[in-house]
């Protein structure tokens, strides 16, 4: 008989301690704190053909110096988020085409660019 009182017992404080827990106020989240690498830098931009002015899909953009690699979605954009400060050149390489690339780019801090980019065909 002793053991199951003291089964009972501690169910009721595990049950009691449960319940003074759940009545207790939530202790904040800590607050984000803004690092030196997060990065809010963004380099855009939509390919076109230069003769029709249609918008070229799967177009093979890089930034130069970097591992940053994408392909144009369906509407002839992309996107490079987190760029880190510094200069660099936009390339585009596309079957058919040939090589295109910007001039250089001075990126900073919290900066948005937005690129248009015109790729020829290759003369036969």
């Amino acid at each position: 008989m002793k053991a199951k009182e003291i089964f009972l017992v501690a169910v009721m404080v595990v049950g009691l301690s449960n319940v003074i827990n759940a009545t207790k106020p939530a202790k904040p989240a800590p607050a984000k704190t803004t690092s030196a690498i997060a990065l809010n830098n963004i380099i855009t931009g939509v390919i076109l053909d230069k003769t029709t002015g249609e918008s070229l899909t799967g177009v093979e953009v890089r930034v130069e110096g970097t591992d940053l690699k994408t392909y144009t979605d369906f509407d002839g954009k992309f996107v490079f988020e987190n760029v880190k400060a510094g200069e660099y050149k936009v390339l585009a390489n596309y079957i058919s085409y040939g090589n295109n690339e910007t001039k250089p780019i001075k990126v900073n801090n919290n900066e948005l660019h937005a690129l248009n980019l015109q790729m020829e065909t290759l003369d036969k």
